[in-house]
């Protein structure tokens, strides 16, 4: 089994961030990051770029509609005109396009100390026939847990870890909701990165760099192959596992993830997450995490089934239904931290023919 780290929803100066494509890219390889997607809004103008730089896959994407209900589509070749009025549509739409896609920063917040409390939640539920979730945004969520000038300021110049304590609470349920009832959504992390100039008094601030943001909220993938040096095979098979959920994500600069494992065993047949498991005597779900003072905690069906503070865990499921992971950082000092958030293994009862 391989990884590889990633970083998904970025904005280039094909839209409103300020990096060109050869910047950004630049920016990734010395995060060593593997892949980045861009989202740029409402264009795939970025498409003529893509490519392999310097070891990272450069891929291109697109954030469709402005005002509120952000959809990111992946794996299109056109652009898709936005609908904030039937956002459903959108989602039809790149499905329609041979692309697939994910609701982006669902219940975000924004503060009135940044932007003057702009926000782009989604707000026309339900919806349906979308595949993947972000679960986790960086510039959104840091942005949406300031309710002064102060601590706006704290957060940014001496301590940015301060504001992430985890996904939305409504997001993880609605996450959890999909899923039990068998929409199977992948969750994807985003950092949202625009690089973006603004102005504090008399100085010029750029909140959040690209280097420094490929480095917050990543999602790493799992694949059974190497990824490939050659750009439309590695293209295939990145969006592959990001499709079908082979992945998770995790807050890098807490401690990196790579070493995480999250997988089910039955017959000695590896099973990866965002992929179904039959219910039967011998089967094992195995966790493991790359830093010896994890908590680890198992989801079932939206609940709490098992928590243990160690970094190695495998255990027989209970019954049937849809078990994800998360891991908390356990620092010498201080509370645990939201850390990694794995995608669903979906332990099914198996009928026989």
């Amino acid at each position: 089994m391989h990884t590889y780290r990633g970083n998904i929803h970025i904005h280039s100066c094909y839209s409103d961030g300020t990096g060109s494509m050869e910047k950004i890219a630049e920016a990734a390889a010395s995060a060593d990051l593997d892949y980045i997607v861009v989202t740029d809004h409402e264009t795939v103008a970025g498409l003529k770029e893509e490519a392999i730089y310097k070891g990272v896959v450069v891929l291109v994407g697109s954030e469709i509609n402005r005002k509120h209900s952000h959809y990111l589509a992946f794996n299109i070749d056109q652009t898709i005109e936005s609908n904030e009025d039937n956002p459903q549509e959108v989602i039809d739409q790149v499905s329609k396009a041979g692309g697939f896609g994910a609701i982006a920063h669902p219940f975000e917040k924004g503060s009135a100390y940044i932007e003057k409390g702009k926000a782009y939640p989604w707000i026309k539920w339900p919806v349906f026939r979308f595949q993947g979730l972000e679960i986790w945004n960086y510039t959104s969520h840091w942005r949406g847990r300031f309710p002064s000038s102060l601590k706006t300021l704290y957060c940014f110049f001496l301590n940015r870890s301060a504001a992430m304590d985890g996904p939305s609470p409504d997001c993880l349920k609605l996450w959890d909701c999909y899923n039990r009832y068998g929409h199977r959504i992948f969750g994807i992390g985003g950092s949202d990165a625009h690089a973006s100039l603004y102005r504090l008094g008399p100085l010029k601030v750029t909140i959040f760099t690209y280097n420094y943001i490929f480095r917050t909220i990543n999602t790493y993938i799992y694949m059974e192959e190497e990824l490939s040096s050659d750009f439309p095979r590695a293209k295939d098979q990145i969006y592959k596992a990001l499709q079908e959920g082979h992945s998770f994500l995790s807050y890098d600069i807490l401690h990196p993830a790579a070493g995480f494992l999250f997988y089910g065993l039955s017959n000695d047949r590896i099973i990866l997450p965002g992929s179904e498991l039959d219910y039967e005597e011998n089967i094992e779900l195995r966790i493991k995490s790359p830093y010896r003072r994890s908590l680890i905690r198992v989801i079932l069906d939206g609940k709490l089934f098992l928590e243990a503070k160690t970094d190695d865990i495998s255990f027989k499921p209970a019954v049937p239904g849809v078990y994800r992971v998360e891991v908390y950082y356990r620092p010498l000092i201080g509370h645990p931290r939201p850390w990694i958030y794995a995608n669903p293994i979906y332990v099914k009862t198996h009928f026989p023919r």
